[in-house]
């Protein structure tokens, strides 16, 4: 029996690509170009930005922290105000479990979304991993199996990344669902694959 949803967000529970990453990528790949940002760098930032995290491409690249910090200060000037959640959010308020809001990013760009999206009263705990490491991930989520006194089996992860969330709950023994909102996005290992949250509403009735 499922007792603890951990959820990721950013193209999970809101259209970060669409709503977020189309305004500001150019600005940002424009202001890492002026700080020093080579076409190699360009061309993996432009294949991966849309699947990972800004952090982890940004500390597999080894940008400096001039080219680094263009980025970040780009992206923390983005306006925020017009975001708005997936329809399908509204199917979180009847799952009866526990639910945990785990989201990878600078912290108060993260919580602010949360706050904007009006979401955060949805969860029990809304945690910020600011690292963007799998490893950082996978940490917190044995820690809230560890807090909730619930084995592997009793928790189901669900996010877009199958390299942060997913890797983490599959290497911990949890069920993980990847959820594919854009038709590009990159499948990887998880126990299921869906394409909204009323998939992970039949799986969590299958699964009871």
């Amino acid at each position: 029996m499922i007792k603890l949803l951990i959820f990721d967000l950013d193209n999970t529970l809101f259209d970060t690509h669409k709503q977020l990453r189309v305004i500001v990528y150019e600005k940002m790949i424009h202001n890492m170009q002026q700080a020093g940002l080579t076409p190699e760098q360009e061309k993996v930032i432009r294949e991966k930005y849309s699947f990972t995290s800004f952090i982890i491409l940004a500390r597999k690249l080894h940008l400096s922290e001039k080219i680094k910090n263009a980025g970040i200060e780009t992206y923390k000037a983005i306006d925020l105000s017009g975001i708005t959640p997936y329809d399908d959010v509204k199917l979180l308020k009847k799952f009866q479990q526990k639910k945990i809001l785990v989201t990878s990013g600078l912290k108060e760009i993260q919580l602010k979304k949360v706050k904007i999206l009006e979401i955060g009263s949805l969860f029990e705990e809304v945690i910020c991993d600011e690292s963007s490491s799998p490893e950082n991930k996978q940490r917190i989520f044995a820690d809230l199996m560890k807090k909730y006194e619930l084995n592997p089996k009793e928790i189901l992860v669900v996010g877009d990344n199958a390299d942060s969330e997913i890797a983490a709950g599959n290497n911990l023994g949890m069920i993980t669902v990847q959820i594919l909102r854009m038709p590009e996005a990159l499948k990887g290992k998880a126990d299921y694959h869906v394409k909204d949250l009323y998939e992970v509403k039949e799986i969590l009735e299958k699964i009871k």
